[in-house]
Parts: C-alpha cells; sequence; structure tokens
C-alpha cells in the first residue's frame, strides 16, 4: 500500500512539472531581433555625429572625408573605423522593452545620434548607449523604437569626438629613405647636408674582389661629414609628423616670417617652418597644408635638438 501511495504522488509531481513546463512555454514572449539591412560602405557620402554637447559632420569628397564646414581633412581611419560599425551594425539581443533609457545612457543627455547619407538619402540611423559592462556589446536604440537592444562590439568611443579630434593631425610625410638634400635655415645662416656615397676601399690588394660595401654618409656644405644616427633620427621624426593642435584663428601671413625653415629634398620638397613664439608656444607651418599648427613639447625639442647637433 505504501509503495501504491508512493507511485501515485510521483505521477502527481510529474503531472505538476510537465504542466508547469507547457505553461512557460506557451506564455513565453516570443520576439525577433530586427536586424539593418546591409549597406555598401562606398555608397556612404555624409556622416553626422550628434550629441548633447557636440555635433559633427562629415563629407566625402573625391574620396576623402572632411570635417564640415570648413573642410578640414579628417582623420581617415578614425572614420574608416565608424563606417565599420555602421555597415556592420549586428543586434544581438533585446535588453528592455519598458522604454527607459537614462540607465543605459540612452536618454537625451547621454546618448549620441549616427546618420549615414548616401547621397540626399538617409541610409541608416541609430542611437549609442553606454558600452555593456562585458565591453563586448553598446546599448543601442532605433528610430521610433522604444526598445533597447544589444549591440556587438563596444563601440561607443569610436564616435565620441569632437571635431577637433576627428582632425587629421598629420602634417609632414613622406618616406625617409627618399631624401637626399636637408636644408635647415634660420637666422644665424644656413646649413645643407647632403648624401655621399663612399668608395669601398680594395682589400688584399685587389680592386674588386673582397672589397667594403659603398657606404652612404651625409655632409654637410664644407664637406665635412655629420653624424649619421642623428640625421636618421630627425628624418624619422618628421617623416611621420603630427601636431598637437591647429591654431585656427592664425593664418600662415599672420603667424609671421619663419625664424627657422627645415627643407627635405627627395622626389618633392617637404618643408618645415617654425614661426616666433607666441605665449610659450611656437606657431609651426609645412608644405602639407595651409593651416598653423602646433607641435607637441617633447617633439618641438627633439627637432630642434637634432637641429643643432647638425650645425
Amino acid at each position: 500500500m505504501k509503495g501504491k501511495k508512493e507511485y501515485i504522488v510521483l505521477f502527481i509531481l510529474i503531472a505538476a512539472l510537465g504542466a508547469y513546463l507547457y505553461l512557460q512555454r506557451t506564455d513565453r514572449v516570443h520576439y525577433e531581433i530586427p536586424q539593418p539591412q546591409a549597406i555598401d560602405a562606398a555608397s556612404i557620402t555624409a556622416l553626422e555625429i550628434v550629441s548633447k554637447d557636440a555635433s559633427v559632420s562629415l563629407s566625402k569628397k573625391d574620396g576623402v572625408w572632411q570635417i564640415e564646414p570648413k573642410g578640414y581633412p579628417a582623420d581617415q581611419a578614425k572614420v574608416r573605423r565608424m563606417l565599420e560599425v555602421v555597415t556592420g551594425l549586428t543586434l544581438t539581443d533585446l535588453v528592455s522593452d519598458s522604454g527607459s533609457f537614462e540607465r543605459y545612457d540612452l536618454g537625451e543627455a547621454g546618448r549620441i545620434a549616427v546618420r549615414a547619407f548616401a547621397g540626399e538619402s538617409l541610409s541608416r540611423e541609430f542611437f549609442l548607449g553606454k558600452t555593456a559592462p562585458t565591453h563586448q556589446h553598446t546599448f543601442v536604440t532605433l528610430p521610433d523604437d522604444t526598445r533597447v537592444f544589444h549591440a556587438k562590439g563596444g563601440f561607443r568611443r569610436d564616435f565620441a569626438y569632437s571635431a577637433a579630434e576627428l582632425r587629421n593631425m598629420q602634417v609632414l610625410s613622406f618616406p625617409k629613405d627618399e631624401i637626399t638634400k636637408i636644408a635647415i635655415s634660420s637666422q644665424s645662416g644656413e646649413t645643407v647636408l647632403a648624401q655621399s656615397e663612399i668608395e669601398p676601399e680594395p682589400q688584399n690588394g685587389s680592386e674588386e674582389d673582397g672589397a667594403s660595401p659603398r657606404r652612404i654618409v651625409w655632409k654637410n656644405q664644407k664637406g665635412k661629414e655629420v653624424s649619421t644616427p642623428e640625421v636618421d633620427a630627425l628624418l624619422s621624426t618628421l617623416s611621420a609628423l603630427h601636431c598637437e593642435t591647429y591654431l585656427e584663428e592664425m593664418s600662415k601671413e599672420q603667424a609671421g616670417e619663419p625664424e627657422t625653415t627645415i627643407t627635405l629634398t627627395g622626389k618633392s620638397d617637404y618643408v618645415l617652418s617654425f614661426h616666433p613664439a607666441r605665449e610659450g608656444k611656437t606657431p609651426a607651418s609645412s608644405s602639407a597644408n595651409g593651416y598653423v599648427f602646433v607641435l607637441a613639447d617633447y617633439r618641438q625639442e627633439s627637432i630642434e635638438n637634432s637641429i643643432k647637433s647638425l650645425k
């Protein structure tokens, strides 16, 4: 009798569990994660990035991205990263459908609006919140949708730039192995350095066999050899030179006559000029663009030390 009661109890428990699982399955809310339509990055001609504190407009002209309305060249690598996110936006999960946005930085005060255009047509629009705690997702919302989603990747920082931070800060660029002549002009005079090839000395009495390889050195206008490592250091600094900031309120004419000019000659001439110092900063300009800028202190000091050692 006891065993029969145990079977009855077991049957009731199994039946109850089955009913619970059935109700859970039938009561479950079913939803689909919307997936933005695929778009080609090459078709995008403009981007708008809008937050409470900043609004940035970018446009593509002749394949090069620039910052509007002044047409400043943009950092192409940063824009490419934005395009990767815009074109590859993937929603992975529904986080909330309560219509509450502030906790995800998706309220008016915290969100970043991203809009991509193909000509005059809006190709994509979404809103960025904060990065999820895992750093593997970003909270996003879509237009006319109160739901909050996880988007694949932590990418809010890729859009959290001001217009100044999106500018191309490279002010001089060239292949350093191309340079064969350096002219340094200042108020104290001019130093001209040129590459010179030293013929190898024959060894063991032979003019050809066993000869040392030819050596490239740098000599000044007096024929004196200068330190090749110092020249290499200067060329390394200048060949991919980035500024710290641009002086938007100052033109080259307003900066005054250069006090020091470095002209590097290769397939083209590459020029860097330093103008009279103002308020503890030295305005500079280059042949790469028409803007006046300031270098970071450590770069400025490095260039000045190289110039002194080569005179």
